[in-house]
């Protein structure tokens, strides 16, 4: 089974409703982590994804605290 792209997870996030939710947000965390890496088109695309103001207020609590975090810790 082929891995999701980052690219193509937010695209189906934002497919339902054009948000992305708190769930949507956690999923996203996981797709990212699941190599226990952050790759800079990963980062780039986190970024993108809360500075166009398409993750609701949950999920932007979660991302940009994710963000912060594994950056902080690098």
């Amino acid at each position: 089974m082929r891995k999701l792209s980052i690219h193509e997870a937010i695209k189906q996030a934002l497919s339902d409703d054009g948000q992305i939710s708190k769930y949507e947000a956690r999923v996203l965390r996981e797709l990212v982590m699941a190599d226990n890496k952050l790759s800079a088109t990963e980062r780039d695309a986190l970024e993108a994804a809360i500075t166009e103001n398409v993750v609701d207020d949950e999920g932007m609590e979660l991302l940009t605290s994710f963000l912060l975090r594994y950056i902080a810790d690098r």
